[in-house]
């Protein structure tokens, strides 16, 4: 007896499927906006499409699936769940993140979507409707980017910065992937208090700072000095990397709780879990 693979990402996908329903029984401006932040919505929640594609596999590459109308004009086709993929004929389909698809779709030569496409509520999603929904953010960014990690990207610690912002406005589990990620291969500010050696004054220890909330004790890193602020001017900086602040909490004489992430700005917390992740992460 089989077992139905349950897809997480296409589950939420029916206020897409409602939208589109309203829409069809009245065509009002107001069904229609709803369509666009329905979708909307789902690309924020790090929601799917199913999308029928053609696989190159010598070139490890795919292609959206067309679907020629009668006026001559080629569409993509995209399925809120596989129960309506399967409404028609098989083909090759992956699962993949609608925000991705759209701006795919934006860029490719067909016309745009068509939602469900062997539904009685059927959606021509075009072009202009695509870079409407794409629009709507008003240049806010609700998913972490996924440029290559580079020396270069990494270096001042804005990407890091940009990235934990993004987090605190849209905390997905894959942004919280790409934080990570990201972390893995930063190097953060440690605010630190020197002391004098227990053995005598020539030699200095750095001993970082640790925050307390709630009987609970945090380890403070920033992504660059400046994250710092006024709290900064009481200690010393050091820049290390992420891997090495993790040692460093978990050696602490405190019981610590999680890393926050820029205290006092877009304030993160990596716990426990999330440390065992990043170390467990590819290099």
């Amino acid at each position: 007896m089989s077992q139905e693979v349950r897809d997480p990402f296409l589950e939420g996908n029916e206020i897409i499927e409602e939208a589109i329903a309203r829409f069809h029984k009245d065509q009002s401006k107001e069904n229609l906006i709803a369509v666009l932040e329905g979708i909307r919505t789902r690309m924020h929640a790090d929601g799917h499409f199913v999308i029928p594609v053609v696989i190159k596999e010598d070139e490890m590459t795919y292609s959206f699936r067309g679907l020629n109308t009668n006026d001559g004009n080629t569409w993509n086709v995209v399925f809120t769940s596989r129960e309506e993929f399967e409404k028609g004929q098989p083909s090759q389909v992956i699962s993949h993140f609608i925000d991705a698809a759209l701006k795919a779709c934006a860029e490719a030569d067909a016309m745009g979507f068509i939602v469900n496409p062997w539904s009685d509520d059927a959606f021509m999603l075009s072009k202009e409707l695509i870079q409407m929904i794409l629009d709507a953010d008003g240049g806010v960014e609700y998913s972490v980017p996924e440029d290559p990690l580079t020396k270069e990207l990494l270096a001042d610690g804005s990407f890091l910065t940009r990235a934990v912002e993004i987090c605190n406005r849209n905390d997905t589990e894959l942004n919280a992937l790409k934080l990570m990620k990201i972390l893995r291969h930063s190097n953060v500010w440690v605010p630190c208090v020197a002391l004098p050696d227990e053995f005598g004054q020539e030699k200095i220890n750095l001993v970082p700072d640790i925050l307390e909330e709630d009987e609970k004790f945090y380890f403070p890193v920033f992504s660059t000095q400046a994250e710092m602020g006024e709290y900064g001017d009481h200690f010393t900086k050091i820049e290390r990397n992420f891997m090495d602040t993790i040692k460093l909490a978990r050696n602490n004489q405190r019981e610590i709780t999680g890393i926050v992430i820029n205290a006092f700005s877009n304030q993160y917390i990596i716990d426990r879990n999330m440390m065992d992740m990043i170390e467990g992460m590819e290099a």
